[in-house]
């Protein structure tokens, strides 16, 4: 009986693959397990069940939980600065096409996927995580504020928007979208991305009116 149930669990284990895919596995299934438990309930059991692997292999790939969970931070940051760089590629040329790019990166699933979003603000949101936060991602940040402060002021010499402030545009479309982003962890998969993305062409119409409408798509 005892050997019966041992075959079944092993059954129900990951089949062997490529040590990176091995990796990319766990580090999905952290994401997953940080939106369900927090950073606090993340262990490395519980991980390697997500996994489908042994909670050895968790270990021989990142020795620690803490290094665990850093990687999956940094993931996300490469994955999304990567994303929205791509956006604003021409940023110079055409800074409307280059916001409305930023603004489909923004609520494109496969980068704000509810379980992601999770963990942005899982690090953002505990106190004892916040340094790590700043430390390995800080930089990503304020180099998204200076690129949407720089386009912002493009936008503002060549509309002649004499009474906007760039930074204060930038600032306000920043707020924009993290309040939106807030709402994918309320609303999970039923969050209405067609909606916020007219959400936060709304703002840019309010501010820049000669190059934005509330209905643009």
């Amino acid at each position: 009986m005892a050997r019966a149930e041992a075959n079944s669990a092993v059954s129900t284990r990951r089949p062997a693959g490529s040590a990176g895919q091995t990796r990319a596995a766990i580090l999905e299934a952290t994401i997953e397990v940080i939106a369900r438990h927090s950073l606090s309930g993340t262990t490395v059991e519980r991980v390697a069940e997500a996994a489908g692997v042994v909670a050895g292999t968790v270990i021989l790939h990142f020795k620690r939980k803490e290094a665990l969970l850093i990687e999956a931070l940094e993931h996300l940051a490469q994955e999304f600065d990567q994303a929205r760089r791509a956006a604003i590629a021409g940023a110079a040329d055409d800074p409307v096409g280059a916001l409305n790019r930023l603004i489909d990166v923004n609520f494109d699933p496969k980068v704000s996927d509810p379980a992601k979003v999770a963990v942005w603000y899982a690090f953002w949101g505990e106190a004892a995580s916040r340094s790590v936060y700043l430390e390995r991602v800080g930089a990503i940040d304020n180099s998204y504020y200076a690129d949407l402060v720089r386009i912002c002021g493009d936008l503002v010499g060549r509309g002649g928007y004499g009474g906007v402030d760039a930074e204060a545009a930038a600032i306000g479309l920043i707020g924009t979208i993290e309040y939106l982003w807030q709402e994918i962890m309320v609303a999970g998969r039923r969050f209405d991305r067609a909606r916020a993305r007219r959400t936060v062409r709304a703002y840019l119409a309010n501010v820049f009116p000669r190059h934005f409408t509330a209905t643009m798509e």
